[in-house]
């Protein structure tokens, strides 16, 4: 499977609110890096990786789709790249102190094997953080060649499974339609019910210039490029919350 065109990449043209999430989620995985060793599973074109280097010891890039990782190393020629396959990752026991599950979890078939492998290849006391697009939203899209979201409960049920104890957090808050967004609203919600949205990631970009006129582009993670507020923690016993665009979960290697 190739999962290039589902995949964020270098210079793709992106809302101002996916480079908020772009900057959120490597923001928050740097804090939890921070001296340690790092694999990042599913890094894609490697964005995030210069970022998560300036705070850890140690920074591995890993993705199952060589094009990706050939882009990662056009962009990034001195960084650690390998390629993996989540289910199976070839690094030796407790190897990592943080391992980052990055909007990829949802593309993975056996994703109790992937967080076991997670869980492997960690560290006593190692960390492990998951972070996926909320499916109970409001007009959730799931992205092609996707397998399973897990929601709010799940995701602490799967990971409490595979050995860890987890938190889970939401950020980017669904609120209340805008003038522009009450008229585009309703043209989303029929273009996902009849799964008129487009698949790939190029052409998501060319709807939005249309919509929102000329767009910054995706590069390089850095400081800056978009706010950061700290992440709301969720009670995940009760299973679903809809208040959030995106979830996180936090999970430590229990000792």
């Amino acid at each position: 499977m190739d999962y290039s065109t589902v995949t964020e990449t270098w210079g793709l043209p992106a809302s101002p609110e996916q480079l908020a999430m772009q900057y959120f989620r490597y923001r928050m995985a740097a804090e939890l890096g921070q001296g340690g060793t790092v694999l990042e599973v599913g890094c894609g074109g490697g964005m995030g990786l210069p970022y998560l280097q300036a705070q850890a010891r140690m920074v591995v890039g890993g993705d199952y789709t060589m094009a990706l990782l050939k882009e990662a190393r056009h962009h990034l020629p001195d960084a650690p790249l390998v390629r993996m396959d989540a289910q199976r990752l070839p690094f030796r026991d407790r190897s990592f102190d943080v391992v980052l599950l990055l909007e990829m979890i949802y593309y993975v078939a056996d994703q109790e094997a992937a967080f076991s492998e997670c869980r492997r290849v960690l560290k006593p006391g190692g960390k492990l953080m998951v972070c996926m697009p909320n499916r109970d939203r409001p007009d959730f899209n799931p992205s092609p060649y996707s397998t399973r979201y897990p929601n709010a409960g799940e995701i602490a049920t799967l990971l409490a499974r595979a050995g860890f104890d987890v938190r889970t957090y939401g950020a980017f808050a669904v609120e209340a339609a805008s003038s522009r967004d009450r008229i585009l609203g309703p043209i989303r919600h029929v273009a996902v019910r009849y799964k008129l949205i487009p698949g790939s990631m190029r052409a998501k970009s060319m709807i939005k210039r249309i919509l929102y006129g000329k767009l910054p582009t995706l590069g390089a993670v850095h400081d800056g490029m978009a706010d950061y507020v700290e992440p709301v923690e969720l009670d995940a016993s009760s299973g679903s919350d809809q208040r959030y665009k995106n979830l996180y979960a936090v999970g430590v290697v229990k000792s």
